[in-house]
């Protein structure tokens, strides 16, 4: 694997991985944060516990397949807000398909409307992330595939303004 593929995916890491995992740990502790009580946390485990565990594994394999395709879309020429919209899509699809899945293999009563909050969540978390932390990936990672050279005739342009 070539360096600044590595590098991209090391990125996607480092950037999406912290604040994804706070992310979800923030999620399942709001209510406790919000009434003092422990009990609607302790509910959403029980309905979304092993889900849950199912979206940061996938959420780990998401941010590689992320990685590479946000590299791949730099490195086509692509804007960095349609890399950073095809990234965030893409680990969203990957992490929420799966929680839904496991919903949908684990649940047996009103499977449906279990479904209802991840679908929200996806698009919600699309939207969010597109203009957010997959912006900050994809200006990361274009950032490290430049060329010196061209780092080079952009300070030297900057700089003659």
């Amino acid at each position: 694997m070539e360096k600044k593929l590595k590098q991209s995916i090391l990125t996607s890491y480092l950037i999406g991985a912290p604040i994804g995992i706070l992310t979800i740990v923030a999620t399942i502790r709001i209510p406790l944060l919000l009434t003092g009580e422990g009990l609607l946390t302790i509910v959403i485990l029980g309905a979304y516990g092993i889900s849950t565990i199912g979206l940061v594994v996938a959420f780990l394999i998401a941010l590689w397949i992320g990685g590479k395709l946000a590299h791949q879309n730099i490195i086509n020429g692509k804007s960095l807000i349609l890399t950073s919209f095809k990234y965030s899509t893409v680990v969203n699809v990957i992490i929420w398909a799966t929680f839904c899945l496991i919903v949908a293999l684990t649940v047996t009563e009103e499977r449906f409307l279990m479904m209802i909050p991840p679908i929200i969540a996806f698009v919600v978390c699309t939207i969010l992330t597109t203009f957010s932390i997959g912006l900050l990936i994809a200006y990361v990672i274009k950032r490290l595939n430049n060329n010196p050279t061209e780092l080079k005739k952009t300070i030297a342009n900057n700089g003659h303004k």
